[in-house]
């Protein structure tokens, strides 16, 4: 009788040693549906958000495909990565995969809406000026150089013409 107690006692404590555990680990929060709009067009979600302490949660698939992009994750190396499913991609690189591809040069944000890319030597190269340029229109630049390179802006991104940044000199990926 006596082990009987203590087994009991014991496995009591342990029951509500893990209830108390689980009741540490637990949030609440309202599971709600919000309305998105993106550049003034609105969208539709496929998921509930969850809003907790004044922030909002969207699941990434449902995020990534509002902006019509594509998500995959790799488990092996626990990242995640996005991929344009538009084809404002083919054929034009955005300013900051055409500074990867051309290591030797800077881009820097001049003020709200030029950037300007420079060599190592501080020399300007492009100045590209957004400020009237809206989401979905193109424009032409003119480098150093008076070589014509096609710009457009697609939500919010500046994508330069890979065919004139190759006809220019310039390495684009």
């Amino acid at each position: 009788m006596k082990k009987l107690i203590i087994g009991l006692t014991v496995g009591m404590l342990l029951g509500s040693s893990t209830v108390a555990l689980a009741a540490t680990n637990t949030v609440q929060a309202t599971l709600q549906k919000f309305r998105i709009v993106i550049d003034g067009t609105p969208r539709t979600g496929t998921s509930t958000q969850l809003l907790y302490k004044g922030t909002t949660y969207v699941p990434i698939r449902d995020t990534a495909d509002l902006f019509d992009y594509s998500v995959n994750y790799d488990n092996k190396s626990k990242s995640i990565s996005f991929n344009s499913k538009n084809s404002y991609s083919d054929g034009w690189v955005t300013l900051n995969d055409f500074q990867i591809a051309n290591s030797d040069l800077n881009v820097h944000l001049n003020g709200q809406d030029t950037y300007e890319v420079t060599n190592g030597k501080s020399v300007q190269l492009i100045k590209i000026n957004t400020s009237t340029l809206e989401d979905g229109e193109n424009s032409t630049i003119y480098d150093i150089n008076s070589k014509k390179i096609k710009i457009k802006k697609v939500l919010g991104a500046v994508y330069l013409s890979k065919q004139d940044l190759k006809d220019a000199g310039y390495r684009a990926k």
